[in-house]
């Protein structure tokens, strides 16, 4: 089999009236990997997550709740936290790292990238007084750095807005790649082939999103070599 296997993150849903867990993925997720003709294989942290880790040729860590803030050494202040989503989130992040697997985090993927490399996250950008205009959950970014990446898309172009945390500190090794105000949009690591994203470009398919999830299967390609 010829066909690059995407590993992405899973996210949880709870029966509270029962003991049922529900995986849940946003399929336009899927999609982005199916329309490349690869494989969206669905990771879980299981007793077989390593070999699970081993089978894969590059990561999605995607979108969900927040991470707990307990990984950069603060209290919580925030709603939502799961444990098993972070433990997920933390076992993909490292395997990519001392792999050199290619990784996208998206949302709460690229927030996963700081407060697992020991950079931290705004737990609320608006109790931060962060300026961070939007309309309509979408909002424009700018382009900070020069990258690979970067050089394919333009100075500024509109983006989705679906987060109320973002990227604080910088985490360890990466640059900043476009801001929006005062808020981080998206970073890239200058030696490992990580890239954060805050918006959802799987949701608001632009011609920048396919810019974005082109260069990711590319660079896949290229590592895989």
């Amino acid at each position: 089999m010829n066909k690059l296997i995407i590993g992405i993150s899973p996210r949880f849903s709870h029966d509270y009236n029962s003991d049922y867990h529900y995986v849940r993925i946003n399929i336009d997720y899927l999609n982005q990997v199916i329309h490349r003709d690869a494989i969206p294989f669905i990771l879980y942290d299981g007793p077989n997550i390593d070999a699970a880790l081993q089978m894969c040729d590059g990561f999605i860590i995607i979108g969900g709740d927040d991470i707990n803030p307990k990984f950069y050494n603060e209290n919580n202040l925030s709603k939502g936290i799961e444990e098993i989503t972070d433990s997920i989130d933390q076992k993909i992040l490292n395997y990519a790292i001392s792999h050199h697997i290619p990784t996208l985090g998206i949302c709460r993927g690229i927030q996963a990238m700081a407060a697992f490399m020991n950079g931290s996250l705004y737990q609320d950008i608006y109790f931060a007084n962060l300026n961070h205009p939007q309309e309509n959950k979408k909002h424009y970014v700018t382009k900070v750095s020069n990258t690979k990446l970067t050089s394919l898309l333009p100075e500024s172009f509109l983006v989705n807005s679906y987060h109320h945390q973002s990227v604080k500190d910088l985490p360890d090794g990466f640059i900043t790649t476009f801001v929006n105000q005062d808020v981080i949009e998206a970073i890239e690591h200058q030696t490992l082939p990580l890239i954060g994203i805050q918006w959802h470009p799987e949701r608001f398919y632009t011609n920048e999103s396919k810019i974005i999830f082109d260069y990711f299967f590319n660079l896949i390609k290229e590592y895989k070599k």
